[in-house]
């Protein structure tokens, strides 16, 4: 008898332990960590600014290890200089960047909040309009306008599901190239930041 009420007793814990192991695994963010699940984000920004406006920009994030501890990002942004008055055309110079990066994790990628950082090397071409002094008249004059630099970026990373993604991210750098049609224009400070909409896949 007591043989057999053991063996009841040892049948229903392995019961009860397959089934808070299959109800963890099926909430858990995500169920198992693998380099193909849940490790790239695709996303857009609608609220997106630089040093020289605001815009919009779209990225894709790919994490390359198991705990999505560090992933590379390629975002496309394009601003405007808004900052425009009827004598200088209105000209609202579009600039066009492409921001190549790493983000750190520190504490891996899976998560409802998650805060990263990381280098990002910057590529912006555009127009540029300033004003040319003269004694007689202020005049206004739009130039091709390139730049080539580096940034620190720091974001929070929002997962609110496994497929929704919020992003606020937030970086300044300077430039090692500058030029305005051609002349060179020294270090200048770079600066952007966005809120992002996306999809985790």
């Amino acid at each position: 008898m007591t043989l057999r009420l053991l063996a009841q007793v040892a049948i229903i814990l392995a019961m009860t332990k397959d089934a808070y192991a299959q109800d963890t695994t099926r909430y858990r963010y995500p169920a198992t960590p693998v380099l193909s699940a849940f490790n790239k984000v695709l996303a857009i920004a609608p609220m997106q600014f630089s040093e020289n406006g605001v815009g919009l920009a779209v990225s894709f994030e790919q994490a390359i290890d198991r705990e999505a501890i560090v992933a590379y990002i390629l975002p496309v942004v394009v601003t405007f200089n808004l900052a425009h008055d009827q004598i200088n055309g209105n000209k609202q110079d579009a600039m066009f960047y492409f921001m190549p990066g790493i983000k750190f994790y520190p504490t891996g990628g899976f998560g409802k909040i998650k805060y990263a950082i990381g280098p990002s090397l910057v590529i912006g071409a555009g127009q540029k309009t300033d004003p040319v002094y003269n004694p007689a008249v202020t005049e206004y004059k739009t130039r091709s306008n390139f730049l080539l630099g580096i940034m620190v970026n720091n974001s929070i990373n929002f997962n609110a599901t496994p497929h929704f993604y919020l992003g606020l991210d937030f970086g300044f750098g300077f430039t090692y190239i500058h030029k305005l049609d051609g002349e060179n224009q020294g270090i200048n400070g770079l600066a952007e930041g966005g809120l992002k909409l996306g999809y985790r896949f």
